[in-house]
């Protein structure tokens, strides 16, 4: 099993651990109405919105085995006190990786692994 965890990310004070899992996937639904797909596209294409970033960051530092107190405390203090556009990258790419695993996570495929179904290149 994956677990989609970033490392090392620096918020605010120091390097954190950046991980949602499904249940600060639902939260983050919840808190900016839309799914983690269209939240990805508006982080990218920049039509994000304040809570997007912040309740993204918040939650994947829980994730990441934050306690919500910190979390809560560091994004008060760094996002919402600070400069919120130095984490629209961030959070893009927690939430991608939630979606779609991270880089060294991601399974090798070898030739003998190939779909038989899929046919190959004719040779002459």
């Amino acid at each position: 099993m994956r677990s989609a965890k970033i490392g090392n990310v620096f918020v605010g004070d120091g390097e954190y651990d950046l991980c949602l899992k499904i249940g600060q996937l639902i939260e983050l639904q919840e808190k900016t109405g839309v799914g983690p797909y269209v939240l990805a596209q508006r982080l990218i294409d920049g039509s994000f919105r304040v809570e997007d970033v912040i309740e993204t960051i918040r939650l994947a530092l829980i994730g990441g085995g934050l306690d919500p107190r910190s979390a809560y405390t560091l994004v008060s203090r760094y996002l919402i006190e600070g400069s919120l556009f130095g984490y629209v990258q961030p959070a893009s790419e927690v939430v991608f990786a939630a979606l779609m695993g991270v880089p060294d996570e991601l399974p090798e495929v070898e030739d003998d692994d190939a779909d038989p179904l899929v046919a190959s290149p004719i040779e002459d």
